[in-house]
């Protein structure tokens, strides 16, 4: 078991950026001390895995430089197609033997071979569970993409705590216990995740994100990858999608996308649910993550879901903030997230 902190780092390493949030427990309070970003070079992280470790070692030591974080203590955050999130159902057992039945069975559950127990990583919990029946949720991945992430906080001389899967904690960030869904869109990537009474339901991963909705919004107003970015900072969705002087063929397409793969998993959900409609079954969608700081981007999702849409900016959370709260924090949700749960190990 990982040592508890009383102060740790939650740390969110995207293909793009490094974002990275203090939490500290003080009594019943959970505190935001510090947060932090740093932008990685292009091609240091590609789908996930290290390419360049020498470049996430100096992202890693120029954040920490900045920042001066008041712990080592970190949990590292991991949301990539190479980790397996699966739900499974088994007849109901001792946890010393759903252990070992959860081994046995892992290698037909998982996407990836395993030759060894020694090649795979691997956690699980329990989702729900009758008399008869339980529900887990088991993650896993190969260790070896894990190992060069392990291997560079040796190097910059960070504690690892733990290594988590960010949306896992997205719901503890909230003081109520709605039915949700919360949508994080990064920068290589959109997550989906459906929370229903406390009762994991699905984790849908796409890879598309803010990335590519800057290179439409290059595209559109035919600009660089920065004047893009202040574009999508200083203006509302459909400003974005009406104005421009070029081709907005893959900014549409991008805004199309990322609507549909939401609407696909929730919909998959209310199949499994055998919910009327959407409002039926959940109270309202929240969004993480870059995209969330987009004007206009909640509003069109609930004309297209005809559900609530709200930020966590907008929700009430159970960690409060000692220093400023920036005016852009749901960028940081993840690794807020990452640090709750640290504090709980």
């Amino acid at each position: 078991m990982p040592t508890i902190a009383k102060r740790v780092v939650g740390l969110d390493i995207d293909l793009a950026k490094i974002k990275a949030a203090e939490v500290v427990r003080k009594g019943r309070n959970r505190l935001v001390t510090r947060l932090a970003m740093q932008t990685l070079p292009s091609g240091a992280i590609v789908d996930g895995k290290v390419k360049s470790s020498s470049d996430l070692i100096q992202g890693l030591e120029a954040l920490l430089k900045a920042a001066d974080f008041n712990t080592d203590s970190v949990v590292l955050g991991v949301r990539s197609p190479w980790v397996t999130v699966k739900t499974h159902k088994m007849p109901a057992m001792p946890k010393r033997e759903l252990e070992k039945a959860i081994e046995y069975e892992l290698p037909e559950l998982v996407s990836f071979p395993i030759p060894s127990m020694r090649d795979v990583c691997y956690d699980f919990f329990v989702n729900s569970e009758t008399e008869q029946e339980m529900e887990v949720v088991i993650v896993a991945c190969q260790r070896k993409n894990l190992d060069p992430y392990i291997e560079v906080m040796r190097q910059v001389g960070l504690t690892l705590e733990g290594i988590d899967v960010p949306s896992f904690g997205w719901g503890d960030l909230l003081r109520d216990g709605k039915r949700r869904a919360y949508v994080e869109a990064s920068d290589g990537q959109t997550t989906v995740q459906v929370i229903l009474d406390g009762v994991f339901k699905v984790l849908r991963m796409v890879p598309l994100g803010m990335a590519h909705l800057r290179e439409g919004v290059q595209e559109a107003f035919q600009c660089s990858a920065e004047q893009a970015q202040e574009l999508c900072q200083k203006h509302n969705l459909d400003y974005l999608l009406l104005e421009g002087t070029g081709s907005k063929r893959l900014l549409r397409a991008a805004v199309q996308q990322f609507t549909g793969s939401i609407l696909q998993t929730l919909d998959f959900v209310r199949a499994q649910e055998r919910a009327a409609s959407f409002p039926s079954m959940l109270d309202e969608i929240v969004l993480i993550g870059d995209f969330a700081d987009l004007e206009g981007l909640s509003e069109m999702l609930k004309r297209e879901l005809g559900l609530n849409v709200t930020t966590l900016r907008e929700q009430e959370l159970r960690l409060e903030f000692q220093i400023q709260a920036p005016g852009r924090f749901n960028c940081f949700g993840s690794a807020l997230a990452l640090g709750l749960r640290g504090l709980e190990m």
